[in-house]
């Protein structure tokens, strides 16, 4: 199990609208369900859960986050090798395909989940997490 939804969700949706795999399943005002085989547990629907209702699989119920607090991506050029793992692994799907002298980068910040799926799959150390610049990450 990854995470779960308590039965005081209030249905609101956001949990549904960040869920980079679309593993959260529930409709308006109704106690939405996490599928656990589709579930990477990234925790974005624990943190955009303003009822609180959202627990990890340790049974704790992580702290609401302001998604401008978020660390998103940032790919550095300098160790960057171009192989494409990062874009072919983004379950967002909003890396752009890197190509030689160029590093990926986020079509959309904002619809970064946080995930980290993308430094997980690096095998050069070449995504690094912080705060979104209000832009693309470079």
């Amino acid at each position: 199990m990854t995470y779960e939804i308590l039965d005081t969700c209030t249905g609101c949706g956001m949990c549904l609208s960040i869920c980079p795999v679309k593993a959260i399943s529930g409709g308006p005002g109704r106690l939405h369900v996490i599928d656990d085989d589709y579930c990477i547990g990234c925790g974005a629907c624990s943190r955009v859960c303003t009822s609180s209702s959202v627990i990890d699989q340790d049974g704790n119920i992580p702290n609401h986050e302001s998604k401008r607090f978020w660390m998103i991506p940032h790919f550095n050029p300098d160790k960057c090798r171009f192989c494409g793992k990062c874009y072919e692994m983004c379950p967002a799907g909003i890396i752009t395909r890197p190509f030689s002298g160029k590093v990926p980068q986020l079509t959309n910040y904002k619809l970064c989940a946080a995930c980290s799926w993308c430094g997980k799959v690096c095998v050069f150390d070449a995504v690094t997490f912080g705060p979104a610049s209000g832009e693309s990450s470079t």
